[in-house]
């Protein structure tokens, strides 16, 4: 399956479709009473995102998606040396990079330079589906590099790379809603 053609529409739709799902949940059924204007919130939280995926598209133009397939191509990495079955390197890689992530939090969480472009997202007045995707741009830069030197070393295949960055959009937009 070639994904270059429709990895962006995957990811984008994944997007749009937790981002309604979830905003029609907060609407509806909100857990706590917003403090400032969900308008304004939304604008410059969404704002902040397009921003952080242009700044990223441009300085990165493959993505981690484009880079798995190249290292596919020319079998860097691990992974295509361990003749383990697909589907075992593809469940693999997703952990593997979730953890990675999640290592990465820490970090910017114990790390004092890292903390101050971290906070942009800890700093949100309320909390709601929005806050999961308001970072800092060389936050989400310093993201995206890690993520390439990963999915180079290891060798993670495309399809592992798109599942992840879906999921962790998806779970990153569920988790911080106000529901």
């Amino acid at each position: 399956m070639d994904l270059v053609p429709v990895e962006g529409a995957v990811r984008l739709g994944c997007f749009l479709s937790v981002l309604v799902l979830m905003a029609g949940a907060e609407i509806l059924l909100p857990r706590r009473t917003p403090t400032v204007a969900r308008r304004l919130r939304w604008v410059n939280n969404l704002a902040l995102s397009t921003l952080n995926t242009l700044v990223v598209r441009l300085m990165f133009p493959l993505g981690a998606v484009g880079v798995a397939l190249v290292a596919e191509h020319n079998h860097w990495g691990l992974f295509p040396h361990t003749g383990w079955p697909k589907w075992v390197v593809i469940v693999l890689a997703v952990v593997l990079l979730d953890l990675v992530v999640y290592v990465q939090h820490v970090l910017f969480h114990a790390i004092p330079v890292l903390w101050s472009l971290h906070r942009v997202h800890h700093a949100d007045l309320d909390f709601d589906v929005t806050t999961g995707i308001r970072f800092h741009p060389l936050e989400m830069i310093l993201s995206m590099g890690i993520k390439i030197a990963v999915v180079m070393s290891l060798g993670v295949p495309p399809l592992a790379v798109l599942l992840f960055e879906v999921l962790l959009s998806s779970t990153s937009l569920f988790n911080h809603g106000n529901v």
